[in-house]
């Protein structure tokens, strides 16, 4: 179903200005806390803030939606899209899974991903498989743990996401699987990022085509918007989109304010402008119940788009038609990765001691830290900041 509920849309500002709304002239009517943008970070602390502490928590949002970039809806066939590209949910806590599950049931899923490499689809992360079927091999398990230190290039020290690859499988899959991909994302060269970039992606001596291994990894069975809606149904929380919190803070009273936008944008860019990677999107419905052999195809090397994905694989929707995604990166447009690099981190430590100044205000999430977090750990440090 497209994304409305009645206590959302009801809020929902459309051109009015906030001040001639009847329930925010009510004199003694006081938000015990303003939270900027209505993703995950935020609307975990909302919901904490609302049911557990009793506090009025209203939730202002630039966009037209909850759920940040998580948003998903059904398009114009009926299928079920993600409006800001591929994400899935994956984590190791217990703690996280069950507090999540309040709020949606789940469907099972496991993510896999195929990389286009010499005109082959192999799996990724590179596994005992992907380098069988690469080199025309029969390797064993004991077998590939060999063929990779034979590849590697031993690194005394690791610092950037090149050092990280090479010193594990080699120049020569580097090349194949990760420098033209991390260039096309990030618009720059793998040896100019901080290891952490790529340190997250594993490399296998067995047949696991999974790309995470995490210990809980399905989907909501109705969407991450739906989960965003129950998350949301509190009589504390009010939620007003296609709003800037510039335009209303001072109309409206809060006590206390959670911004999870981008710190820069906060103080003005009083010292720089912080880079972040940027995407787009161009969305295509195919007349065929299934279009490509897995969920995401990654093109490290032959075009300008990096993966594209199929819907239906992540949702398990049954319908007769299926849709696609490709993701073309950019450097400039909505934030949505922040590049880890030295000279970027010093900028945000600017940043970072104007925010230690500001009592009564908290920043939180991935915009807010210039820190790259999964969805689970976006929900963690809101748990942190809660408490």
């Amino acid at each position: 179903m497209p994304w409305s509920t009645p206590f959302l849309t009801s809020l929902s500002i459309r051109g009015a200005y906030p001040a001639t709304l009847p329930w925010l002239t009510t004199r003694d009517f006081v938000f015990d806390y303003l939270i900027i943008r209505a993703g995950f970070s935020a609307s975990v602390i909302a919901e904490r803030l609302a049911t557990q502490s009793g506090k009025k928590v209203l939730i202002v949002d630039k966009r037209n939606h909850i759920s940040g970039n998580a948003y998903d809806h059904y398009n114009e066939h009926g299928i079920l899209v993600h409006k800001y590209g591929l994400h899935i949910f994956n984590t190791n806590s217990c703690e996280i899974f069950e507090y999540l599950s309040r709020f949606t049931r789940w469907g099972s899923y496991e993510h896999r991903v195929l990389a286009s490499v010499d005109d082959q689809l192999v799996s990724i992360p590179i596994n005992l498989d992907t380098i069988n079927k690469l080199y025309g091999m029969d390797l064993n398990s004991f077998e590939v743990e060999d063929f990779f230190k034979a590849l590697a290039e031993p690194k005394k020290y690791i610092y950037t996401s090149e050092d990280v690859v090479v010193s594990k499988v080699g120049r020569v899959l580097y090349e194949k699987f990760f420098r033209g991909d991390t260039r096309k994302q990030c618009g720059l060269d793998p040896s100019e990022l901080d290891k952490s970039v790529i340190a997250r992606i594993p490399t296998r001596n067995n047949r696991d085509a999974r790309y995470f291994t995490d210990t809980y990894q399905p989907m909501p069975l109705h969407g991450f918007t739906r989960l965003f809606e129950n998350m949301l149904n509190h009589p504390n929380i009010k939620v007003m989109l296609n709003t800037d919190y510039l335009e209303i803070q001072k109309a409206i009273p809060c006590r206390e304010m959670v911004y999870t936008g981008s710190v820069d944008e906060f103080f003005d860019y009083r010292y720089a402008k912080l880079p972040y990677h940027s995407l787009d999107f161009e969305y295509e419905t195919h007349n065929t119940q299934v279009f490509q052999p897995a969920p995401v195809i990654n093109y490290p090397n032959e075009h300008l788009y990096t993966p594209m994905t199929e819907f239906k694989y992540l949702t398990g929707q049954e319908h007769s038609k299926t849709n696609i995604v490709y993701e073309f990166p950019k450097a400039e447009g909505d934030p949505y990765y922040p590049v880890p690099r030295p000279a970027n981190q010093e900028i945000y430590k600017q940043d970072k001691a104007l925010v230690d100044t500001r009592a009564g205000s908290h920043f939180v999430g991935r915009l807010a830290t210039y820190k790259y977090y999964n969805m689970d750990q976006c929900v963690d440090q809101a748990f942190s900041v809660y408490k």
